[in-house]
């Protein structure tokens, strides 16, 4: 097993056993359902997920290095946008 499917089945467990210290809003933690359900469907994998997840975060990061905002979007604002950028690359929501 990967380390990256370790982490996501901890992180799985954990929201599960306790979701409202994984889960700052209630729609963080569909958003992650969502995601999760695709992925078990075979929408996706959670490498691809993933992938997207680590380009918002590095699009985010350069924003805030260049404009020196330490604000710009909390984790879960760059899942939803990799979540709906992986949808409109499928073509499953547009």
């Amino acid at each position: 097993m990967s380390t990256a499917t370790t982490a996501l089945n901890k992180l799985i467990e954990a929201a599960r056993l306790d979701a409202d210290h994984v889960f700052s809003a209630p729609w963080e933690a569909r958003a992650f359902a969502i995601a999760l359900k695709l992925s078990e469907a075979g929408h996706f994998s959670w490498d691809e997920f993933r992938d997207r997840l680590i380009a918002e975060v590095g699009a985010s990061d350069r924003i805030r290095a260049r404009d020196g905002t330490s604000d710009y979007g909390e984790y879960y604002e760059h899942f939803l946008h990799a979540l709906e950028r992986l949808l409109d690359e499928k073509g499953i929501a547009r």
